[in-house]
């Protein structure tokens, strides 16, 4: 059995975090998000026909090292069905078709019961995704965002499928919102074969930034401790912590798991960490405090500076006192703009997204929900009320675009 992986998509709701990283590659509880599938499957699936896009030469270089791996591209931006077309050349008899971008948990021998599937997963909001009919263990229908969704069940974008599935990819017309779009192929698909509903023990779409901060602490409740770095004896480590080799932990810490502190990284002297939170390769912690959030490699919280329920770039550096909001006084949930548009997160609590290689000054507040672009700074004591645009400076209220 085969696996085709979507992994060509540009990822823009995730902006500034996919400016400079495709989407697949973005990492949720100390790995990147397409690593998780690869790791659930690869005991049962012969080879991996990965569809790139988007920064294709990343995901490649990423995976160089394995021998199961093959990649097919999709120059264009058409849909999801052209870009599962691509791999039609490789695949034969029984293939198991998965987004690069969401995260799975199943018992993978159950691709074996049948010949042809959806995996499906219950949700409370059901009018957001395809809902599946069902009679019994046959799917009977797929209706895409429903408003009044006939059950909870929906499509997660995991199927089996046999060869028939890629011949009706080929007839694939474009949808209203202009695309190739798979599910219209799985309706046809529907039509044409039995397929069997098999529920996901666990199914993290990964859309929004906010998503990448759920699926990142789902994953950790099942963190094993294990300490494998350097500890000092002043520091306290509570809980379900990893500390990989080559990361030290220094004088009078708080490390509270779930929580993953990468190699190479320092934290401390004076820090807290708090559940929930990551620190990638190469971070730098001192006098601060960091709760449920994700920090990428080489940034720096060097002077008394807070991060909650936040996801910031590689190489970014928080200045003196600097201090990430999480929580609006209203008690109201964070919206955050998506596309020019304020889009409902469902969080009360909710930081900031911040891209690569962006300076924040010393003594700046960002505000909940304000995304801060690549390189984008900040001068010192601001209050950042707005997203800032990459390359930009932020200094007496007003953004200075294309500043450096």
């Amino acid at each position: 059995m085969k696996a085709v992986i979507l992994a060509a998509g540009r990822g823009t709701r995730m902006r500034p975090l996919t400016d400079d990283t495709p989407k697949p590659l973005l990492p949720v509880a100390g790995k990147p998000i397409i690593q998780h599938t690869v790791d659930l499957l690869e005991e049962y699936v012969e080879q991996f026909i990965i569809v790139t896009g988007y920064r294709a030469d990343e995901i490649e270089a990423y995976f160089s090292g394995r021998d199961d791996c093959v990649f097919v591209h999709q120059e264009e931006p058409l849909g999801t069905a052209d870009a599962a077309l691509k791999a039609k050349e490789y695949v034969e008899g029984k293939t198991v078709i998965a987004n690069g971008d969401d995260i799975y948990k199943f018992s993978p021998e159950k691709t074996k019961e049948f010949e042809t599937g959806i995996f499906v997963s219950e949700v409370e909001d059901p009018e957001k995704y395809g809902v599946i009919e069902t009679e019994g263990e046959k799917i009977k229908n797929i209706v895409e965002k429903p408003s009044n969704p006939s059950s909870n069940l929906v499509n997660t974008g995991l199927y089996v499928v046999n060869e028939k599935f890629f011949e009706i990819l080929g007839k694939v017309e474009e949808s209203e919102r202009g695309e190739l779009e798979i599910t219209d192929a799985v309706s046809e698909y529907i039509k044409q074969e039995d397929l069997k509903a098999f529920k996901a023990e666990k199914w993290l779409p990964c859309s929004h930034p906010w998503n990448l901060l759920e699926a990142n602490r789902d994953l950790l409740d099942d963190l094993k401790r294990s300490i494998d770095g350097k500890v000092s004896d002043s520091a306290t480590v509570k809980g379900s912590v990893h500390v990989e080799e080559g990361a030290e932990i220094r004088e009078n810490c708080v490390i509270e798991g779930p929580a993953v502190i990468q190699s190479n990284t320092v934290v401390g002297p004076n820090t807290h960490i708090r559940p929930g939170t990551v620190l990638g390769e190469g971070v730098k912690t001192k006098f601060s405090e960091v709760k449920n959030s994700i920090l990428l490699r080489d940034s720096t919280l060097s002077h008394f500076n807070y991060v909650g329920d936040s996801i910031i770039g590689e190489d970014v550096n928080f200045g003196a006192g600097a201090k990430s909001l999480n929580l609006l006084n209203s008690g109201e949930n964070v919206k955050v703009e998506i596309k020019g548009e304020l889009v409902e997160t469902g969080r009360r609590k909710l930081g900031c997204v911040i891209g690569s290689g962006a300076k924040i000054g010393a003594g700046t507040v960002i505000k909940p929900g304000r995304k801060i672009g690549l390189n984008a700074s900040t001068d010192a004591n601001e209050k950042i009320k707005y997203n800032l645009p990459e390359n930009a400076l932020f200094k007496e209220g007003e953004i200075i675009e294309n500043w450096n």
